[in-house]
């Protein structure tokens, strides 16, 4: 704990500046107004994704159309971004509230798993050392909200298996998953929780399905209340479908030749086939452990399939987890932070591999 406090500190005083300067929206206007998201790729000046978050999240929280500015990007997680602006002046205090969130959920999964405090807490310290998580921490990026609301989903989907009321929590971070960065990625989540509770359903346990159902419009509701300040400006569901039709389309279209299932090789290699046209490149953030947490998939699923399903709920989500936003950032183009959300379930499953592998050493 006092390693994970250390490192979490040092990169906020190291960044003390980050958290401290005030959000200047007329500086920022003036920016955006020159920037490539206004003149094109011939402007004078360039805004970076951050930067532009944080400006459309300050113009939305002003009460403008969440379309208008990144219009590919579901508005909440930018309403937060000015709600951040507006209470405290500054536009990257949420990465801190994120970045701390994320880890204890990353502690509360791996308590679950392993039934003991302090191997839980090693996943933490491996994932606090992150260079993609430190990064994030000290920017106005979509990652880390994105990535706690992701753990959440699971996390709750882990509770669910003995409080039936945490599905509220999983219909409830499945709706924020989808309005945060990628709203396909939460409706495919949403697939997936389905296809699990259907599983649950036809071997062993009703319960769960039947709960989940009777929660799951909030998640239309919430989904469309992100929205209400759109419809408000007088657009109509018509809009509302083309618009998520645009953003299905909108990367895909810029870059058609662009190969799938590139983010395996980002994750197993550490290789990063850019799509602006450097070819492919090393990423410094890569670890061989990146590796070696996905190898980890391996034994833990013949520990189930030895040990049976029933008894080992917590692991099949485990793996479920990262497998399936694997599936989903197959298909797109990658960056490599996209990996945010993929590597805790793996360092939890890593220490619990080796966990068993110390207590089987010590008998």
């Amino acid at each position: 704990m006092v390693l994970i406090l250390l490192v979490f500190g040092w990169t906020i005083l190291t960044h003390w500046s980050s958290y401290t300067t005030p959000y200047d929206p007329d500086y920022w206007q003036e920016r955006y107004e020159k920037s490539q998201w206004v003149k094109g790729w011939e402007s004078e000046e360039t805004m970076g994704d951050a930067e532009l978050y944080a400006y459309a999240g300050w113009r939305q929280i002003q009460g403008d159309d969440p379309t208008e500015i990144n219009p590919e990007i579901p508005p909440f997680s930018r309403y937060l971004f000015g709600l951040f602006i507006l209470i405290f002046g500054n536009q990257n205090l949420q990465a801190l509230f994120f970045g701390a969130g994320l880890l204890a959920v990353i502690y509360l999964m791996a308590k679950e798993v392993m039934k003991d405090e302090l191997w839980a807490l090693l996943p933490v310290l491996l994932f606090s050392l992150e260079k993609h998580f430190q990064e994030d921490l000290v920017t106005s990026m979509l990652d880390l909200p994105f990535a706690f609301f992701i753990s959440l989903v699971f996390y709750s989907l882990i509770k669910g298996r003995s409080n039936p009321r945490w599905y509220l929590g999983v219909v409830i971070s499945l709706a924020l998953v989808a309005t945060t960065k990628m709203y396909l990625v939460g409706f495919a989540l949403l697939g997936v929780v389905v296809c699990y509770l259907l599983f649950l359903f036809l071997v062993f346990r009703y319960q769960d399905l039947f709960w989940f159902l009777l929660f799951s419009p909030l998640f239309g509701l919430i989904y469309l209340g992100n929205y209400l300040v759109y419809f408000l400006k007088g657009h109509n569901l018509i809009d509302f479908k083309e618009l998520h039709f645009w953003i299905r389309h909108y990367a895909r279209v810029q870059i058609p030749g662009y190969p799938q299932f590139e983010i395996w090789r980002i994750l197993l290699l550490g290789q990063w086939h850019t799509w602006w046209g450097e070819g492919i490149i090393r990423l410094k953030q890569w670890s061989p452990l990146w590796l070696l947490s996905f190898l980890s998939l391996f034994p833990t699923g013949w520990f189930i399939f030895k040990k049976g399903i029933r008894k080992n709920l917590s692991l099949l989500i485990l793996i479920i987890y990262p497998l399936s936003l694997l599936a989903m950032y197959s298909y797109g183009l990658p960056y490599p932070r996209y990996l945010l959300p993929v590597l805790p379930p793996l360092y939890i499953l890593l220490w619990y591999n080796l966990k068993l592998a110390w207590e089987k050493w010590k008998k």
